[in-house]
């Protein structure tokens, strides 16, 4: 009977009604779309770290992440890599070798970051040529904008020169086998790939490794389970093992810190919406005020009055609620993606933000919009509703 009470006094002003729907629908997509967009961008920032960069957890020589040196290494990945598959179903890991030098033509030469990979793994795209083969074969794959600086092509030389584990110098010739995207511009400016059993032999570590990176069949962005797991797993007087939030503390800071933003823009929408409403809730309660003096009169609880109004707003909520959902879905999966062009070109924090983001409309839009809007609409709606439920039965049926 509530509900049916407060449907039918919801159209007994239809125009005031639709533009208060409308209001609120335009609100919900505000808030759905702007934070879709966020999270859509974010999450393929977060799978470009976690299934080409970083990983979702490295492991490291003790200290290594504090200070990276060349002959602190994990001495028994192989041992290592079993441990951490049996407490985590699931984990795909992968070795890598880290390395600084000089690589050169004949020509030219350029400072390079040497980066040492099992064949198969997704540590670059390559975009010319091909990737290395199960066996090392004094190949490398070169970033596509250092390749371009050395003026080198695939099929041609490099030299690369650098410091071994043990202080000599460490130098060896190259074919270039295949140009690759490495996931930022710096690092295809810079970013030299080797087969890891060339890249262990150039800087002479044996079968140590630098970094031992764990890929997750997860995409949720708190690692705290499987972390703990991981660390209970190793020797952590040999051994770190960080998430890549740790790793990366400036990004994930960044990316709390646009989320907070987020939060500012759904209070903004608040006070707005809110305002509005507990002004056409106020219209609504003033020109019932005889109708409510009656109802009081006729033994009606003030308590059933409150209700009432408090219903009639939350049931405003709701449909505006629908229908700003139903719209922000068919402009989010109507238009599919968003190619930003040259407007997205760089990096964020070492990170390349997507030029092409792939729209979707997640839980966490939904939720904030949800709860904004109905504590909007029921904030808006109590302050009418208490004062209806006061009034004086007799002096409310005088009321014109």
């Amino acid at each position: 009977m509530l509900l049916q009470l407060a449907w039918r006094n919801l159209w007994r002003n239809r125009r005031r009604t639709l533009i208060t729907l409308l209001a609120l629908a335009l609100g919900v997509m505000g808030i759905v779309t702007l934070q879709s967009y966020r999270e859509s961008a974010f999450a393929q920032m977060l799978e470009s770290i976690t299934t080409q960069l970083v990983g979702h957890i490295q492991i490291h020589g003790r200290g290594y992440q504090e200070a990276p040196e060349i002959g602190n290494v994990v001495l028994d990945p192989r041992t290592i890599e079993a441990t951490v598959q049996g407490v985590l179903p699931g984990v795909r890991p992968e070795r890598r070798v880290l390395g600084a030098g000089l690589v050169g033509t004949a020509d030219t030469a350029a400072g390079a970051m040497v980066m040492g990979v099992q064949p198969g793994h997704t540590s670059y795209t390559v975009k010319k040529g091909a990737s290395f083969g199960d066996a090392p074969a004094g190949l490398a794959v070169l970033g596509i904008d250092l390749a371009a600086q050395l003026g080198v092509d695939v099929g041609g030389e490099v030299v690369l020169v650098g410091a071994a584990a043990d202080g000599s110098v460490a130098n060896d010739r190259y074919t270039v086998l295949g140009l690759a995207d490495a996931g930022t511009f710096e690092l295809n400016a810079t970013e030299v790939f080797l087969h890891i059993a060339d890249a262990q032999a150039f800087f002479g570590l044996g079968e140590g490794v630098h970094q031992l990176v764990l890929r997750l069949p997860t995409d949720d962005e708190d690692l705290s389970t499987p972390l703990a797991a991981t660390r209970a797993a190793l020797d952590l007087k040999a051994l770190e093992a960080l998430s890549w939030s740790e790793i990366l503390p400036e990004l994930k800071s960044t990316l709390a810190l646009k989320r907070k933003g987020q939060h500012s823009v759904d209070v903004i929408v608040f006070l707005i919406v809110g305002l509005g409403v507990l002004n056409t809730m106020t219209m609504s309660v003033f020109e019932r005020t005889r109708e409510i003096g009656v109802m009081l009169s006729l033994g009606t609880r003030p308590r059933r009055v409150l209700a009432l109004i408090v219903a009639e707003a939350l049931l405003q909520g709701v449909l505006g609620l629908a229908i700003g959902l139903s719209l922000s879905a068919a402009l989010l999966y109507g238009a599919g993606s968003i190619d930003l062009g040259g407007l997205a070109a760089g990096d964020v924090m070492g990170i390349r933000f997507p030029a092409h983001v792939e729209l979707h409309m997640p839980f966490t839009a939904v939720k904030s919009a949800g709860i904004t809007i109905l504590a909007t609409m029921f904030a808006g709606g109590l302050l009418p509703a208490i004062r209806a439920s006061r009034l004086v039965p007799v002096e409310a049926m005088r009321a014109r």
